[in-house]
Formats: structure tokens, C-alpha cells, sequence
């Protein structure tokens, strides 16, 4: 805790004189937080397409007031920095998309655990390292059942669901599981002092040790319970098909797309083609939609997944800010990617025209589909069998691909993906006390449905998705020609 306030002193030193000389008081810590919470909320309010008049969303309206409501309520007990970070990250969490984060840079080097990192496996949780135990007394393996009398799975929705994450999408579950014993400070959940754990037909009840830990030790600790993949990036053979890994949707997909159009022949020819998207948490969409136009065709692609063709562009909010960031990009992208730059060139026009007749948007927010149902669309060029494989790290625009193959007939396998809605461009912004940043969205698809995801595969993968040999073996038993 010494070094927190240290490191806090040191912040307001440099964020704000006004925050240093009132940061250890209970009175300044409410207003500190109350101010972060209204700022937060009047980024969304003005920036975000789903509050405009135009869309007016009461989904997400309903959420973020409420969510308003209770972070101002959590801001009247707020006494120490731990709390002001558990009030912020609570507010960002109603939103129900990641898009929507707080960070701060100002997260103490050290915090709280009990030596036991958590995983999850289908609906337990389970410990996947036990850190420090006496020989002979590792809980490793064992299922956690309960804290302090409180079930494991109420425990983990008080504790994770209403600050980390979207307790009715299981992909973050599973990423926030290794958290379960480990304390932030966070005074609005519960810090059990004993867990049940059961292993075989053994009870355990175990009294946890509390004790310091560096963030970056427990990083690495964190990092293998996750229970995600790594798909890296290629096209290769294996016992089934062809597989081709697509980690990201970043830079490094270019040379995988290439390599697809340059096997193009292969890949249409194989019996099982796999497309490994395991660890991928997006970019840009577009690499995907390559790849499926290499695999179903042209025409199948265009009669399925675009409708025939019909324009129904990502458009815009036009506020203030979300055109100041427009216009940033033209600059940004000038040399890097000229292409991009034009066409935000365009977009700015198209808000400025928007911005002077009084419109809210650079272009349409509805728009009709004539999508073929894809067993009146054209077939698949490819003989083989198409397979999707996601784990929970799916997120943003690998779940605009996932949608995209699912749409076109590819069989899911692996993990639920997360989920993300149709609103889209991120921007992030420094709340006034300088203590932590807090983000927004500005741009809607109107073609894209209200909720992308979570995706439940339709063949579930419960093993350990990271080992990729067993995982292969495994697919090519279920994608198997004239399986399902």
C-alpha cells in the first residue's frame, strides 16, 4: 500500500497541484471520482452514435443511466485511490462492450493475492497454479466451490461481473477467471479469508494466505491460465486438410492472404480447410473477407454476406470531438496508408456537409438487405469442408469475420467468442483529474446486427485450446467428410 500512495503522490505532483493537496482526504476522493463519472458519462452522451437523437438506443440509454446512478452512489464511499479505480472501471462495465474501457497508467507495481491462479473449465473453476504451498499440499487441479459460504460462481459474478466483465458473455469468463483470487483493493467486493475446493472425492477447506505480489510476476503467471490459443500466421498441410493460421487481423495477415490466393488451388481442393483464428482480437475485417472469397467464391460471397453488393457503409456520429478525430486521421495516415487517408478525406467533407444542415450523421443509419439465404446463393468453390476455429479471445473485427463465415456455411468449432455491438471506432479521452483515460465510440453499422456474438460454436472444444497437436487431431476428427 506504501508504494500505491507513492506512486499516486508522485501522479498528482505532475497531473494537478489542486488534486495533490486534497488527494488524502475521504472529501476529495468523492469528488474526484464524482467529477471522472460525469465526465465519462458526457463522452458517451455527446460522442457515442447509440445516444444520439437520430438512433437514441434505450438499451444502452437504460444501462448507462442506471450505471450512472450507481457509480455516483459508489463515489460518496470512495475513501482511497482503490476505490476511485473500482467506480470507474464498474461504469465503463455497463456499457456492455470492451470498446468501452477505463485504464489508468497509475495502477500500483504491486498488489494482492493468495497464490492460487484460477482457470476455467466449461462451467467450474478450477486452480491452474498454487504458488508457495507446502509440499504435498497443492490445490492444483482442485475445483473451487465456494468462499467464505458464498458459491464459486455468485462470488465470481459479484466480484468480476460488475467490474470486469459482461457477466452473460462466457468468453469473459474465462478471461477474467485467473483474477478470482487475486485483490485490486476493490472495497465494493468481497475478500474471502477461506475457499472450499473439492478434488476427487476430497473436500479441501483452505485458509488463504494474503501476501504482496509485482504485477509483472503475475503477469506471467496469468498469462497460461487464460485458456487461449496462438494461431500464429501460414498456410500448411496437416493430417486433415489444409490449415491456415490467422492470429491477427493486423499487419501480419497480409502475407497469409497472399499465401491463400498463391494456394488457392490446395486450399479448394482439400478435403478439411481450416481457418484458425485462435488468439485473434481483431483489426481489419477486410483480410477475412479475402480469405473468403478465395474459399466460397465470388459470387456466393457476394449474394450471402453483402447482399447483393448494396452500399451499407459504416457512417458516422458528427460531434465536435468524433470530427476533430477525422481529421486527425487524414494527417496521421497520409504517407503510412494514403488510401485510408483519402478516403477519411472524404468522410470529413461528408461531415462538414452534415455538421452545416444540421444532420447527425455522415450518411444512412438504416438500410435493407436482400441477402440470399445460403441454400439459394450460389455453392462454395472450395470441395472440402470450411471450419472456423475461435477460442474466447474473438473480439471486434474477428467477430465481423466469424459472422461472416457462419453466414456462409463454415462449420464452427472451438470456443464461444466474445461479443461486441454495431457500434464501431474507438477514441479514448483523459478524465479531468488526470488520473485515468476513458473511452467512447463514433461510428455505427448500419448493416451489422445490434449484438455481434458471443457465437457459440457448433462443436464445443473443452480441452486445453492452446495445445495446438492435440487440437488438430481433434478437428480432423470432427470435420471429417461425412461427419455431421
Amino acid at each position: 500500500m506504501k508504494r500505491l500512495i507513492l506512486a499516486f503522490a508522485l501522479v498528482c505532483a505532475t497531473v494537478s497541484s489542486a488534486v495533490a493537496q486534497s488527494a488524502n482526504t475521504a472529501a476529495s476522493w468523492r469528488d474526484i471520482t464524482r467529477a471522472d463519472v460525469e465526465a465519462a458519462y458526457q463522452l458517451l452522451t455527446e460522442d457515442h452514435p447509440a445516444l444520439s437523437r437520430t438512433i437514441n438506443d434505450m438499451d444502452f440509454r437504460e444501462r448507462l443511466e442506471a450505471g450512472r446512478v450507481l457509480a455516483l452512489q459508489r463515489a460518496e464511499q470512495v475513501r482511497t485511490i482503490e476505490g476511485y479505480f473500482a467506480t470507474m472501471a464498474g461504469f465503463a462495465n455497463v456499457a456492455g462492450d470492451k470498446h468501452i474501457w477505463w485504464r489508468s497508467p497509475y495502477l500500483g507495481s504491486t498488489t494482492q493475492w493468495a497464490g492460487l491462479i484460477i482457470t476455467r473449465r466449461g462451467d467450474s473453476y478450477v486452480v491452474f497454479s498454487h504458488q508457495g504451498a507446502e509440499e504435498g499440499a497443492s490445490l492444483e487441479g482442485a475445483t473451487l466451490l465456494s468462499c467464505d459460504g458464498v458459491s464459486a460462481n455468485d462470488f465470481a459474478e459479484q466480484k468480476l461481473g460488475g467490474f470486469s466483465a459482461v457477466w452473460s458473455i462466457e468468453a469473459q469468463r474465462i478471461q477474467r477467471a485467473p483474477t478470482l483470487l487475486i485483490d485490486g483493493g476493490n472495497p465494493f467486493v468481497l475478500r474471502p479469508t477461506q475457499c472450499e475446493f473439492i478434488r476427487g472425492p476430497r473436500r479441501i477447506l483452505y485458509t488463504l494466505q494474503w501476501r504482496e505480489i509485482q504485477r509483472t510476476e503475475l503477469s506471467s503467471l496469468v498469462r497460461p491460465a487464460l485458456n487461449r490459443g496462438a494461431a500464429g500466421y501460414g498456410v500448411r498441410p496437416f493430417d486433415g486438410g489444409m490449415w491456415i493460421a490467422l492470429q491477427s487481423l493486423d499487419d501480419e495477415a497480409t502475407a497469409v492472404v497472399a499465401q491463400v490466393r498463391e494456394q488457392q488451388a490446395q486450399l479448394r481442393a482439400a478435403p478439411v480447410v481450416v481457418l484458425d483464428m485462435r488468439g485473434n482480437g481483431g483489426g481489419n475485417s477486410d483480410y477475412g473477407a479475402q480469405i473468403a472469397r478465395v474459399l466460397f467464391g465470388e459470387a456466393r460471397f457476394n449474394q450471402v454476406y453483402r447482399g447483393g453488393g448494396e452500399d451499407c457503409s459504416t457512417t458516422w456520429r458528427v460531434s465536435p470531438r468524433n470530427l476533430e478525430t477525422m481529421r486527425s486521421y487524414v494527417t496521421r495516415f497520409a504517407v503510412s496508408n494514403p488510401d485510408f487517408a483519402r478516403g477519411m478525406r472524404e468522410l470529413v467533407r461528408r461531415a462538414e456537409r452534415a455538421q452545416a444542415s444540421g444532420e447527425e450523421f455522415t450518411g444512412r443509419v438504416a438500410c435493407g438487405s436482400d441477402r440470399a439465404a445460403p441454400d439459394r446463393a450460389p455453392a462454395q468453390v472450395a470441395s472440402g469442408r470450411i471450419v472456423l476455429l475461435t477460442d474466447n479471445t474473438c473480439f471486434s473485427s474477428c467477430l465481423i469475420v466469424t459472422d461472416m463465415f457462419r453466414r456462409l456455411g463454415a462449420l464452427h468449432v472451438g470456443q464461444a467468442t466474445d461479443a461486441a455491438t454495431h457500434y464501431m471506432e474507438v477514441r479514448e479521452e483523459r478524465l479531468p483529474s488526470g488520473l485515468s483515460y476513458f473511452s467512447t465510440l463514433q461510428a455505427f453499422s448500419p448493416s451489422s446486427p445490434a449484438q455481434m456474438g458471443p457465437y457459440e460454436p457448433e462443436i464445443r472444444y473443452d480441452a486445453d485450446i492452446s495445445n495446438t497437436p492435440e487440437l488438430e487431431a481433434w478437428v480432423a476428427q470432427v470435420a471429417a467428410p461425412g461427419r455431421r
